[in-house]
């Protein structure tokens, strides 16, 4: 009777011992994040199909990102390894120039159009990341590493038009406006640090750099391949993470 008193207590501890392995190795967590987000600027050239050149550039104000994941430690397999699954939406305000020339080349300038662009553009993101933290021995933790998914961004603008006659300027005379949007695949890469401020809570500093799918600017429509514009994304961002075992 004591051998088997012994044996149920020693299959006990195995037990007990098998399922905090198996807690330890599903080290889940939940990670809020913001920051300031830098759309890159993006100009394009070209003679269009009527053999007048048209071009614009834009150049984005700082904008915003948030989101927020829940991901687990894959401390079992690597120190220091995780994976997550992510969501976020990052938006900004987008000024520039946009012109059309009738003649080329123009000297003098004859019949041409152009003026500003007012508009933003916004992507949401849904991301499959994977991060490996280092150990120096300390609360502080960098860590690299980045995340492929889908995204869909939407491109809304009014194009404020000026005319000009030859070399004599006309006032402004309207807006067109326009919008556009796609969806497809998106990817990232990121480094930062994480710190340590209480067991399982950690506040951290990173830097992304994200492309999400370009998107056709429906206003130019003589653009060969209808002017994409080019959806590069830098964002400093602060992060609030919350193990949840």
């Amino acid at each position: 009777m004591r051998m088997k008193r012994i044996l149920l207590a020693s299959s006990a501890l195995a037990v007990l011992a098998s399922v905090s392995q198996a807690q330890a190795a599903s080290d889940m967590y939940v990670s809020v994040f913001g920051g300031g987000n830098f759309l890159q600027d993006h100009s394009v050239v070209e003679a269009g199909v009527t053999n007048n050149v048209t071009g614009y550039e834009i150049d984005p104000n700082t904008g915003f990102v948030l989101g927020g994941a829940i991901g687990t430690h894959l401390t079992n397999w690597v120190k220091g390894l995780s994976v997550e699954l992510e969501a976020s939406y990052r938006r900004q305000d987008i000024g520039g120039n946009w012109f059309r020339d009738g003649d080329i080349p123009i000297t003098p300038p004859t019949d041409t159009t152009g003026g500003s662009i007012d508009g933003n553009q916004s992507t949401f993101a849904i991301m499959a990341n994977i991060w490996y933290e280092f150990d120096i021995g300390t609360k502080v933790r960098p860590y690299i590493g980045g995340g492929a998914g889908w995204a869909r961004t939407r491109y809304e603008a009014a194009f404020i038009t000026t005319f000009t006659d030859g070399v004599v300027p006309v006032t402004p005379t309207f807006n067109d406006s326009t919008s556009a949007d796609n969806s497809g695949f998106a990817w990232q890469l990121g480094l930062g640090f994480n710190y340590e401020v209480a067991q399982d809570v950690d506040v951290g500093l990173g830097y992304r750099y994200f492309v999400g799918p370009n998107i056709g600017n429906p206003y130019f429509s003589n653009f060969t391949g209808n002017a994409p514009m080019d959806n590069e994304n830098h964002a400093v961002q602060v992060n609030l993470t919350i193990g949840i075992n």
